[in-house]
């Protein structure tokens, strides 16, 4: 390997490793709250994940917009307008706590929805209690995905994962106690697992606004051109990420009309596949801050080279976790204390998802790349068309049709990835020499009376 090579694998790394300890303290949380709730019962284990699912139905969009803040600040931070970055993560900021605030108007509506989405009536209690507490706490955690977004932009990524393995070590120690009780306070269920969720984020954002004070500097307003510019880089995100989710609660409603083992094993087999798929997206926000780096440098051969890296490494990462998945699933479902009948469900799942997991790794690092370059309008069509053409439909025919359950419902996501990384592969060979800088030279220029005309880069 070209000392060029192992320096460019040595620069990813060091932006995806704290992303990767995030995401992996983040999958531990999960695990936490399912490991737990999972001792309360069957029902109570799958209503977590359809109440996340719902969460993050509910809050997609703000999720999506957000992610233009790291594409506008990497950018701004590769063209060397400080400035500017510093303004973009300000409205960052109010865009959170503006739709955090509708996301929250939401919350009492649950036990309408999960019934609409086929849901035993054993589902819908615990489901409702859980959505609710956290849709509640939705402010915390667009607040917390701002101050991400813009410390990443910047290339900072270990003060978020501090932040992170600080939640999640909270979380830790209060999940027990919060969902059983102990001495004065009461057992809450799996509303307490919520709770410990809330508690986390806030320590988190207190953590990561500290860190960022020197970056984020004086206050700067709500400004209309500056949100333009999120705007037309965030909607068509949003927009994928709200009907991604949308089909992804599809799948679930599908899944738990097969039955509450069905659902548990689903919400077994997500939340030990998050292991791999988490350290696989840090690697993808990694190539998409490197991307927006090079492309606000002007250096399109630069971004198609780190893409490459990118590849090389998911695929080396999920390869080997795809191995752990098919030889030694009953060690890993053994942690639930699942009953028998979900236990039988996810061995031949988790294995399924070991054969194509790889690309599952290519796609996330497709997307990062199109992201980093702003390239989100075809993105957005991709995935809407990938999840609502290809995945629901296969899901739909494999459960239904052919009575296969959960192992059916995945087979549908097979299909997704597989239409997906073909289309990611098509785009990314046309590579970045046509794409541009998408940050706009009249506003930053305006914004900046120190920089003129003649001497913006």
């Amino acid at each position: 390997m070209s000392s060029q090579r192992r320096s460019g694998h040595r620069d990813l790394l060091a932006l995806a490793w704290p992303i990767i300890v995030s995401n992996l303290s983040t999958t531990t949380l999960a695990l936490v709250n399912a490991i737990w709730v999972g001792r309360l019962g069957t029902a109570e284990l799958g209503s977590i994940g359809l109440a996340t699912t719902l969460f993050y139905l509910v809050t997609a969009f703000p999720l999506g917009l957000l992610g233009a803040v790291r594409t506008l600040v990497a950018q701004s931070v590769g063209a060397d307008r400080e400035e500017l970055a510093r303004r973009f993560a300000w409205q960052g900021l109010w865009v959170a706590l503006a739709l955090g605030a509708l996301t929250a108007a939401v919350a009492p509506f649950g036990h309408v929805v999960f019934p609409w989405l086929g849901a035993s009536p054993e589902v819908v209690a615990p489901a409702s209690i859980y959505n609710g507490i956290r849709l509640l706490a939705s402010p915390l955690t667009l607040l917390l995905t701002a101050l991400v977004a813009g410390a990443q932009g910047r290339g900072d990524t270990r003060w978020p994962m501090v932040a992170s393995v600080l939640a999640n070590a909270l979380n830790f120690v209060l999940d027990p106690i919060l969902v059983f009780g102990l001495g004065p306070i009461p057992a809450l269920g799996v509303g307490g697992a919520a709770v410990g969720v809330a508690v986390g984020t806030s320590a988190a954002i207190g953590v990561l606004a500290l860190a960022s004070r020197s970056d984020l500097g004086p206050v700067v307003r709500p400004d209309t051109e500056l949100l333009r510019q999120v705007w037309s880089i965030g909607a068509p995100q949003a927009t994928q990420w709200l009907l991604d989710v949308g089909s992804y609660l599809a799948f679930g409603s599908l899944v738990a009309a097969a039955g509450d083992a069905h659902l548990a094993a689903h919400v077994v087999v997500v939340r030990i596949v998050m292991t791999a798929v988490l350290p696989g997206h840090a690697i993808a926000e990694a190539v998409s801050v490197q991307v927006g780096h090079a492309l606000g440098a002007r250096r399109a051969g630069r971004a198609l080279r780190v893409v490459r890296l990118g590849a090389v490494q998911v695929t080396a990462w999920m390869a080997a976790t795809a191995v752990l998945f098919a030889l030694t699933p009953d060690l890993l479902v053994a942690l639930f204390g699942a009953e028998p009948e979900v236990v039988s469900l996810v061995r031949p799942v988790l294995r399924l998802y070991a054969v194509f997991q790889v690309l599952d790794g290519l796609v996330m690092v497709g997307f990062g790349a199109l992201s980093g370059a702003g390239d989100t309008g075809f993105a957005m069509r991709l995935s809407i068309g990938s999840a609502w053409l290809v995945k629901l439909p296969v899901a739909v025919l494999l459960v239904r049709g052919a009575d296969l359950g959960v192992i059916g419902a995945w087979g549908g996501l097979a299909a997704e990835i597989t239409a997906q990384v073909v289309m990611l592969g098509w785009r990314l060979r046309l590579g970045f020499g046509r794409r541009r800088s998408t940050l706009r030279e009249p506003s930053a220029i305006a914004l900046d009376p120190a920089v003129s005309p003649s001497t913006a880069p």
